[in-house]
């Protein structure tokens, strides 16, 4: 009985306090809609008044076209779905939605038309004998030049008002009874908890138990269930402090693991392996779950990797070593003994040096071949310099012949150093890229136009086959056109007298396309894969003209763009230089 009672007490002043609540929110919101309901119709008929003000004025400004003015209120009537009245300056009506406008009355006493008239905007609500309903009107005053010269008058009825508010009112007793229904239910667990305290700290402790760390019960008593009910909270408590704590550690570890680009790979004193980060499975392409507990060299493949983790796990000593494994990768194996009790285990680290050395090896290369391809230039300028402090000097001829040589050596030089320059700009992303909207056709036609002198010199035939509609690009327009012009010279550089240079484009959804076609000497099969590393040439002796930094300089152009570009070639039947790049679907975005 007297645990019914608590039941009671508990709940009852619950269910009252909570439906006083509602009823207090729910008068307001009633009131609030309403008001929110009218102020938006009021802006709404403000907006259409104006507007039918906007269309009017013609008429009203013309008087012979007054009489068009009813059309115009029937017609945007129904349009907006609206009553619209069209009323001259002393109240006279000339036009409305759903009357005669020769039998309505004079206007010019309308609250909302007086308004107008004063301030340019008037608004009013009452009943309409005509339609037999509250309306709202909202009247603006048509101007031209500063003159009024009549009133757009629109109107609404107020049932649209009050169906929304009926609508608020049904959503806030749904509501009341709903939070009424939950009320009674919490009142319900809340005396349920109070008169069974001892089931209450037993389902608690059997959610600790089931992993659950965060149990809390209800204190509300200072006897023994009470101190038991605060000792078991503080335990929860500590008990999730303290797990939490474990969990932080773990997840930063994790995280580390996760985030190193070297690859981890934690072993036993077996060497089985017990952890593996994301890097050792991309590394060695293998799944964690699929090798855990398994020897290393299973998931390796790698025997000298094998012999480095046995010989750390046999003198507890750290071992480093770099080998080129079976995966083609060039590595570092640093391999840390760890030792806890008498048991030990292996930390092994892979660093992935593969690109490292790749970029020495082409650091070296790039040396030798500026030194190359300098020497010759510079041997030939002091060679020439030599000669004329000899005895040329005084040969005016022969003079002005040596000066002329060295001015085009110091020409090829600033070439190439300006060539290097520019290479080294863009492959390192300090080049910026003026992007516009691009038409390549007419860029293409415009390097024909440029380079036709060449062509007939070298008796070369040009022509082009030009994609109509071709969809326009965001590029750098003058580093495209370069491209084009480095890919024409080219072409027309190994062609030979009566050959033939063809330019053509396309387009499909993703990108637009630039064949240069040429039936030259073309590229050997172990020469074309080369063709766009920096100072590459065809011919070995590296007698023909050029830096050989062209195509590398195009290859680069091309990819700070986006796209891509490559080179089909039969040797002796001529070759195929073919770029791409992406489409963009609004080209005044790409304005710079």
């Amino acid at each position: 009985m007297v645990s019914h009672s608590i039941y009671w007490k508990i709940t009852i002043p619950f269910i009252l306090l909570v439906l006083a609540g509602m009823s207090i929110l729910g008068f307001y919101m009633v009131n609030s809609a309403k008001d929110t309901q009218i102020n938006h119709l009021e802006t709404q008929l403000t907006n259409e008044a104006r507007l039918v003000a906007k269309i009017s004025l013609p008429a009203f400004a013309d008087s012979g076209k007054q009489s068009e003015l009813d059309s115009v209120a029937k017609t945007t009537g129904k349009e907006i779905q609206a009553r619209i009245t069209l009323i001259a300056k002393d109240g006279t009506v000339l036009g409305d939605t759903d009357q005669d406008p020769l039998t309505m009355e004079n206007h010019a006493t309308r609250p909302e038309v007086v308004a107008a008239l004063s301030s340019g905007v008037g608004q009013a609500t009452r009943y309409s004998a005509t339609l037999h309903e509250n309306m709202m009107y909202v009247a603006v005053s048509v101007m031209n030049q500063g003159q009024i010269l009549g009133i757009a008058r629109v109107a609404l009825p107020l049932t649209t008002v009050g169906s929304s508010v009926n609508s608020a009112v049904m959503t806030i007793v749904s509501a009341t009874a709903i939070v009424a229904i939950l009320v009674i239910l919490a009142a319900a667990l809340i005396a349920r908890m109070i008169t069974r305290p001892v089931r209450r700290i037993t389902e608690a402790a059997e959610g600790i138990s089931a992993g659950k760390l965060d149990q809390q019960i209800p204190v509300r008593t200072s006897d023994e269930i009470g101190r038991l009910g605060r000792a078991f909270n503080e335990m929860s408590l500590s008990l999730k402090t303290t797990m939490a704590t474990i969990v932080d550690e773990r997840s930063k570890l994790a995280t580390v693991l996760t985030s190193l680009t070297d690859g981890v790979v934690m072993t036993d004193s077996e060497g089985r392996i017990l952890l593996v980060n994301p890097a050792a499975e991309r590394l060695f392409n293998f799944k964690e779950a699929k090798v855990t507990d398994h020897p290393l060299i299973e998931a390796v493949h790698d025997y000298e990797i094998d012999d480095v983790v046995k010989k750390c796990l046999k003198t507890a000593r750290e071992q480093t070593a770099q080998l080129d494994s079976v995966t083609g990768r060039f590595l570092r194996v640093i391999v840390v003994p760890i030792t806890a009790g008498k048991s030990s285990a292996a930390l092994i680290l892979f660093q992935d040096l593969t690109e490292l050395r790749s970029l020495q090896t082409m650091r070296r290369e790039l040396v030798g071949n500026i030194s190359h391809e300098l020497r010759t230039p510079i041997a030939g300028i002091k060679a020439m310099v030599e000669t004329l402090k000899d005895s040329a000097i005084n040969d005016k001829e022969a003079a002005m012949d040596f000066l002329t040589r060295i001015d085009g050596e110091v020409d090829r030089l600033t070439q190439m150093v300006s060539e290097l320059t520019e290479l080294s700009r863009i492959e390192t992303s300090r080049a910026e890229l003026r992007m516009a909207p691009t038409d390549l056709n007419l860029l293409i036609e415009e390097v024909v136009a440029q380079m036709n002198p060449l062509t007939g010199k070298q008796q070369v035939t040009m022509v082009t086959d030009l994609a109509a509609d071709l969809p326009i690009v965001g590029a750098d327009k003058e580093r495209i056109r370069q491209t084009i012009v480095n890919l024409v010279h080219n072409a027309i550089k190994f062609n030979h007298p009566g050959g033939r240079i063809a330019l053509s484009t396309r387009a499909d959804n993703e990108s637009v396309t630039v064949n240069v076609s040429d039936t030259g000497m073309g590229i050997s099969k172990e020469d074309l894969p080369h063709v766009f590393e920096r100072f590459f040439k065809a011919d070995k002796s590296r007698s023909t003209s050029g830096t050989g930094l062209g195509l590398a300089i195009a290859k680069h152009t091309i990819q700070a763009h986006g796209g891509n570009i490559w080179a089909q070639s039969e040797e002796g039947k001529g070759s195929t230089f073919t770029f791409s790049l992406p489409l963009i679907v609004n080209p005044s975005a790409s304005n710079p």
